[in-house]
């Protein structure tokens, strides 16, 4: 029995709801069908469909068959796909959506490396911390920050990129005002809070004595990440910062990370897109293209995963 065609029988008289449309889909005739179905449920050993002369339903067993069977088809779909891609010119546009840090610090770099293989297709991205609509703004991906409910269930995500929020301050801040070595420290020092709306003002914090919930100081507070990195780079404050915007600026000695036992827990960007099956070849080679680049880096906290979504 050759089971891939047996997986794509089922599959299209699950979507058809007939026997006969599912043949006429395939170019099978309607005995071929038949035979196809008793085999794979012989083999099996269970029913994965109840028949009548005027209706064809799954049965529970076939109902599980069919999701991990559909799943199974995508992703050789995709696998093909990217493999014939390989050998021939990637073209058109591609619309990105990026929260405004990632998309300003690490995305520019990823999408240059992409547009240096596939130099006939246009990325166009848009970078707001506004959640955009992918459907009725024809977005085919949108990297997101955090975890929840994913509003429509066309849409899929996949994990990106990990990172926490770390303090930073700049040596001369710290030849100023001293090393703080524990929250209860930073009460009356100059803090730079970045903040976008009701995100920022409270953060939950990993301490040494486990979790707490750390409110910022109001001193100086800025919507943009770029002015939070050029007043702590200036010496005005120490800040809480993302990790992959300060990291570069550690490594040339401009800042210094502090309190290393106080950080934020660990946060994920997300890929949002419409199902991959629906995708075309240029948005699943860029998808693909986009996991690898950032494979292993961040929070070391695994690779990426199918998950549910996304702010």
């Amino acid at each position: 029995m050759d089971m891939l065609m047996a997986m794509k029988v089922a599959a299209e008289i699950a979507h058809r709801g007939s026997f006969a449309a599912a043949g006429r889909a395939l170019g099978l005739s309607p005995p071929s069908v038949s035979r196809i179905v008793s085999e794979l449920e012989a083999d099996l050993g269970v029913r994965l469909f109840n028949r009548s002369t005027r209706h064809v339903a799954l049965t529970e067993e076939g109902q599980v068959f069919f999701r991990r069977g559909e799943a199974i088809l995508e992703e050789i779909d995709a696998l093909r796909e990217v493999t014939r891609a390989q050998h021939r010119v990637l073209s058109g546009q591609i619309t990105l959506s990026s929260s405004v840090a990632f998309g300003n610090e690490l995305l520019p770099p990823a999408i240059a490396g992409f547009l240096a293989r596939h130099p006939e297709v246009q990325v166009q991205l848009g970078v707001s911390n506004r959640t955009v609509d992918l459907i009725q703004e024809h977005v085919d991906i949108a990297f997101r920050i955090g975890v929840g409910g994913l509003p429509d269930s066309t849409l899929k995500a996949v994990r990106v990129l990990d990172y926490r929020l770390i303090f930073v301050a700049s040596p001369g801040y710290l030849s100023a005002h001293g090393y703080p070595t524990d929250l209860e420290e930073l009460k009356g020092r100059p803090v730079v809070k970045l903040f976008t709306g009701s995100w920022g003002h409270v953060h939950t914090l990993q301490t040494p004595d486990g979790p707490v919930e750390y409110r910022l100081p109001e001193a100086f507070s800025v919507d943009a990440f770029r002015a939070q990195l050029g007043a702590v780079l200036a010496g005005h404050g120490l800040s809480l910062m993302h990790d992959y915007v300060a990291a570069p600026e550690i490594a040339a000695g401009r800042l210094v990370h502090v309190l290393p036992g106080f950080q934020t827990v660990p946060q994920s960007v997300y890929a949002v897109y419409a199902h991959r099956h629906l995708m075309a070849t240029r948005i699943r080679v860029f998808l693909d293209f986009i996991l690898e680049w950032f494979k292993g880096r961040g929070v070391p906290l695994g690779g990426p995963e199918e998950s549910e979504d996304r702010r």
